[in-house]
């Protein structure tokens, strides 16, 4: 009696929760293709229930397409979905679905309307993989989606002025969301605003405004991107617990901007293994930490060959930078209006950074210079209060202002920061170490022919 009445209630367990599942287990599939019989996709979808599968098979397909119930869509051989220049050209409504393996092309052209290649809207949970996104004004758009992952897509937006492009993905009120291994060119910005919790990885994003721009997002992780040839590499506000780990900011250099990355008003940072090189800045501060009992932790960081290593903004502190290498940055340091940095640590544990102008030794081989580092060049504390001036960082004037300086010790400047246990090894990835910035074809031609014609005139005068 007793074993009957068990079999009993489970059964009307098992037979409750099925009733309450709202996707089917097992869906059907329907296919696809140019020879028919079904010939659109959008046909597909209005037949379709919901956890079905629509396969996709190769070839054009000039439609809009909107999905409003989960389901799973697959290209095979790679089928083209045209949207012919208007509006946003896949729209998913439903949660839980999956676009994959298509090529998506020809949105609209208009910003006000944010017309989209993919466009997710209250579809948490989707997977949008291996896509590519051709002629599109926004890439992906994901909105009030949580949990979402985009991963493995190619995004390429209109070959337009930077000022008429969309973001190639945008983030919005979505957290919880993956950023995975997609490769991402030609567009306005990578955005993500108020989307907690996410994570960034593998990405490439190049050719464009913001590699990343950020506001309002907490408890997020950037690992293995790069960001290069933007007019800034990414740009984060109003945001705590960010970390930064293995990251590539490199040659983002907009007139008047030109950030590796800037923080303004961050809490809590953690930046550590990142390459940040050829910059017109580097990192960039302002008022970063916020919060008064905050630190920002930035360390084992190669800085290299950027017009301005990090750029702070007056009296900024709580700022941690610990065994970072600063590599030939024309200058390390910058105060924008000058002065003094104070309330920032730049050494930890009888250890701190590797400074490559530190004129020190380092007696007992133990890797620290015995002498501090200090950064006191009169030329710089001109140019940080005049930033007008450095039109003339490579000229005579600059070196005739250092020299005089030395002479004249009662016009040295205070130093700027002191690092009381420099470092005498940098930590340049093995591929930089052959030497600075890449030396340009015709600049090589230029050196070797100043080099070569005296001697060749020289030789035939000799012969005379």
């Amino acid at each position: 009696m007793t074993k009957c009445f068990f079999l009993y209630v489970y059964a009307i367990a098992v037979l409750t929760l099925s009733g309450a599942s709202v996707v089917p287990a097992f869906g059907t599939t329907i296919r696809v293709s140019p020879n028919g019989p079904i010939k659109s996709v959008t046909e597909a979808v209005n037949s379709a229930s919901p956890g079905d599968t629509i396969s996709v098979e190769g070839g054009v397909y000039h439609e809009r397409i909107v999905v409003d119930k989960t389901l799973n869509l697959t290209g095979v051989n790679n089928p083209v979905i045209d949207g012919g220049g208007s509006g946003t050209v896949i729209e998913i409504k439903a949660p839980g679905s999956v676009l994959r393996g298509f090529t998506v092309t020809g949105s609209g052209s208009r910003l006000s309307n944010e017309d989209t290649g993919i466009l997710l809207d209250t579809a948490g949970g989707t997977l949008i993989e291996g896509n590519r996104l051709t002629d599109v004004l926004f890439g992906i758009y994901i909105k009030n989606s949580p949990h979402t992952v985009i991963r493995g897509n190619t995004i390429r937006g209109k070959d337009v002025q930077m000022t008429e492009r969309g973001d190639g993905i945008r983030l919005w009120y979505s957290s919880g969301t993956k950023i995975i291994d997609n490769d991402i060119s030609v567009i306005r910005d990578l955005v993500i605003w108020w989307s907690s919790d996410t994570l960034i990885k593998g990405n490439v994003v190049e050719e464009g405004r913001y590699g990343l721009h950020y506001m309002s997002s907490n408890h997020n992780k950037f690992e293995d991107n790069v960001f290069r040839n933007n007019y800034v590499g990414g740009f984060l506000m109003y945001s705590v617990d960010i970390q930064f780990y293995g990251n590539r900011f490199i040659n983002n250099r907009g007139v008047g901007t030109g950030y590796g990355i800037g923080f303004k008003d961050l809490d809590d940072v953690v930046a550590r293994d990142n390459l940040i090189m050829d910059n017109r800045v580097g990192i960039f501060l302002d008022n970063s930490p916020y919060l008064v009992d905050s630190w920002n932790k930035i360390s084992d960081n190669v800085i290299a060959f950027n017009d301005i290593g990090v750029s702070f903004m007056p009296s900024i502190r709580r700022n941690a930078f610990h065994e970072n290498s600063f590599v030939d940055n024309d200058e390390q340091v910058e105060v924008r209006g000058g002065g003094q940095l104070a309330g920032n640590e730049w050494s930890s544990g009888g250890s701190g950074n590797y400074w490559s102008d530190y004129v020190g030794y380092d007696e007992n081989g133990d890797g620290i210079g015995e002498i501090p580092y200090t950064s006191e060049s009169l030329f710089e504390s001109l140019i940080d209060a005049k930033p007008e001036l450095r039109i003339f960082v490579f000229s005579p004037v600059a070196k005739a202002i250092e020299l005089a300086s030395l002479a004249f010790p009662v016009i040295k400047p205070e130093p700027k920061l002191t690092d009381d246990y420099p470092r005498v090894r940098s930590g340049i990835p093995s591929e930089l170490r052959a030497g600075g910035r890449e030396l340009q074809p015709g600049l090589l031609f230029l050196s070797l022919s100043m080099v070569m014609l005296p001697l060749i005139f020289y030789g035939y005068v000799m012969k005379r």
